[in-house]
């Protein structure tokens, strides 16, 4: 295929994001461009690519369209999400309604559910990885992105590798013994700070984050969660619990109370209970 480069989207540290042309098709799309300089970025993206193409079809997760490498560079050409990411959309908006926070969750969990089901563990659940298809967009369209860091989980052992945003690493990470269940972990990061605009551990430093995530008592008191539901408190605790083993599974969270009041109802309810009793490797 034969594509046409535009204007520049976005940039990280490793390579950028252009507009491009299909020129076969006219269909725009977004090139993320990694230059094969940098190993570890050539690492991330070659897992991307491998993973993307497992997750294909799903509607909450980024699609890839193509790709194709040169030289210097490897192309992955990609579903093009012109309403920014998350991390974006809630400095703009400030924290979220309720409702508004348990249709964004239930995108989140599906996609993650879809990732769980075929063994791959995402690693980086953050809102910088979380995507509006386009602005004004409803919540449950949203879309993840950024597989760079997931890992096969599906033999069932343990990892030890410290990948992530420090903010949103599960306690077990920083121990170097854990397995999928960070995803839920980093998903009740993600939770608490739509609902009340900032993260539940913290520090001025990456060492202190980190002493935060394991020692910090979790504080749903101060402004603005006395205004929060009790079931909504309810949902963060059993998210951010240390323990991995008590930690709230996928199945439990589409059927917590919270979940149940405010997305999924009816006939959805059953349907996606059922798909979820249908998981053989999620945890």
């Amino acid at each position: 295929m034969s594509y046409s480069f535009g204007r520049q989207l976005g940039e990280g540290i490793d390579g950028t994001v252009r507009l491009c042309t299909d020129l076969s098709s006219g269909l725009a799309f977004a090139c993320k461009s990694i230059c094969k300089s940098n190993s570890d970025a050539v690492g991330h993206i070659r897992t991307e690519i491998n993973v993307l193409q497992k997750l294909k079809g799903h509607s909450n997760i980024i699609s890839l369209h193509d790709y194709f490498e040169d030289d210097g560079y490897i192309h992955l050409i990609m579903e093009i999400c012109e309403g920014g990411d998350l991390c974006e959309h809630l400095q703009q908006k400030g924290r979220l309604s309720e409702q508004e926070a348990s249709l964004a969750l239930t995108a989140i969990a599906n996609a993650v559910m879809s990732c769980h089901q075929k063994g791959i563990m995402h690693r980086d659940l953050k809102p910088d990885n979380i995507l509006l298809p386009y602005r004004n967009c409803s919540y449950m369209d949203l879309k993840l992105a950024d597989f760079g860091t997931a890992a096969n989980f599906s033999h069932s052992r343990l990892f030890d590798e410290l990948e992530g945003t420090p903010l949103y690493l599960a306690p077990e990470v920083l121990d170097g013994s854990y397995d999928e269940k960070v995803d839920i972990w980093s998903m009740g990061v993600l939770l608490h700070i739509m609902l009340c605009g900032f993260p539940p551990f913290n520090g001025e430093s990456v060492t202190n984050i980190f002493q935060s995530i394991r020692k910090d008592k979790l504080d749903l008191k101060q402004d603005p969660w006395p205004r929060i539901s009790a079931e909504a408190k309810d949902l963060v605790r059993r998210m951010l619990n240390r323990n991995p083993y008590r930690r709230i599974k996928l199945r439990e969270l589409f059927a917590h109370p919270w979940m149940q009041r405010f997305s999924v109802t009816g006939d959805e309810s059953r349907a996606t209970l059922q798909a979820l009793n249908s998981v053989v490797v999620a945890g």
